[in-house]
């Protein structure tokens, strides 16, 4: 196996599952966003531990990842968040995923679908109560929409949702605006519709956004976006190993460029990792890494394949030793935010920035 791997502790995303539905309480249902390969740490796993978890549903962004989870076994329900074409839409109902709805067309085409694979499917409702991203804006165009449902026997309104633009923000106005507006929608609306509104900053902060649902992704792969007294720990490990060890005297150079040069004897260890595996060309002379529980600056630019770490004060080190990118080593520790803050970026992307030349491994350490 490849030097550099992403280490997924399924342990722990269960573990945050428990935390999430004691914090959440008896009434409110789990959807499990894994969108993205779960946001980088493996589709098909992260989606078994969660069915093995018993989370209400699943969430992803487009049809072909329900399709994945349903080809390898998955049977809870599968939200796909983004409205879909005509043929994505056909894919959808025969493989039982609920579609994300928010258009005349789209009800056509899932009513089209419906008739033609000889099976209902299930939709929800997407409302836009401020993002200006997807979903009915005007509450006007709902009741012309529940007109046209009435005439489509094999699809099936079950939910209604919308989206928060800034919950993570201290000054709540905005969301508080977006949750005035949805109640106002709501009240369109047939009763007994399954409701969501807070993903992983609102579900936490807010329990009047909960609802019947809440959509949780990033929180449950430990990067809670709001402070929060639920332990909720990062999943995601990445490690890579050391290949090469050498001197560099005062007035040496460091990759490409040559934005560092040594002020002094140091130690340098060349790291099997750069930014062809999504470790940031911008974290460049600004980073650490840990090396035997110490925290060694990364010196030069990261290259594609290899990053430079100053190891001078780290110890024994030798070829084959293990340099930890994020994750814990001893009382250290780095996380995807840390790296985030550093390039000016959210903990989502580090971690969906991680390349698939990276491999993951999976463990259940409890």
């Amino acid at each position: 196996m490849r030097q550099t791997i992403a280490r997924i502790h399924l342990d722990i995303y269960r573990e945050n599952i428990r935390a999430m539905r004691t914090a959440l309480g008896p009434d409110v249902k789990l959807m499990a966003v894994v969108k993205s390969n779960a946001y980088g740490h493996g589709l098909v796993q992260i989606a078994q531990a969660a069915q093995e978890e018993q989370v209400d549903f699943l969430a992803v962004a487009i049809a072909e990842e329900g399709v994945i989870l349903r080809q390898a076994g998955i049977d809870i329900p599968i939200l796909v968040l983004e409205g879909l074409s005509e043929r994505s839409t056909r894919q959808a109902v025969l493989y039982g995923l609920t579609l994300t709805v928010h258009t005349r067309e789209h009800l056509l085409h899932a009513n089209a679908a419906a008739q033609e694979c000889g099976k209902p499917v299930d939709v929800h409702l997407k409302l836009d109560t401020g993002m200006n991203r997807i979903g009915v804006k005007d509450k006007k165009e709902i009741p012309g929409l529940l007109d046209l449902l009435a005439t489509m026997p094999m699809v099936r309104l079950k939910g209604a949702f919308t989206h928060f633009a800034c919950a993570d923000s201290p000054d709540q106005g905005m969301t508080g605006a977006q949750l005035a507006r949805f109640f106002e929608m709501m009240a369109l609306l047939p009763k007994g519709l399954l409701l969501h509104a807070g993903a992983s900053s609102a579900a936490l902060l807010r329990p009047d956004t909960r609802f019947s649902m809440v959509r949780v992704g990033i929180a449950l792969y430990g990067y809670p976006p709001v402070k929060t007294k639920v332990n909720l720990r990062p999943v995601l490990s990445w490690e890579t190993e050391i290949i090469h060890v050498k001197e560099i005297c005062p007035g040496d150079s460091v990759s490409y460029g040559a934005t560092m040069t040594a002020n002094r004897p140091r130690k340098v260890a060349t790291l099997a990792v750069g930014y062809g595996d999504g470790y940031k060309r911008l974290l460049s002379n600004k980073v650490d890494v840990l090396i035997n529980g110490k925290r060694c600056p990364v010196l030069g630019t990261i290259c594609m394949d290899q990053t430079m770490a100053d190891i001078t004060d780290a110890g024994p080190v030798e070829i084959g030793s293990r340099a930890v990118l994020i994750g814990k080593d001893g009382e250290e520790e780095i996380t995807a935010d840390e790296l985030a803050h550093i390039v000016g970026t959210i903990s989502y992307e580090v971690l969906l920035s991680i390349s698939s030349r990276v491999p993951r491994t999976y463990h259940n350490e409890a």
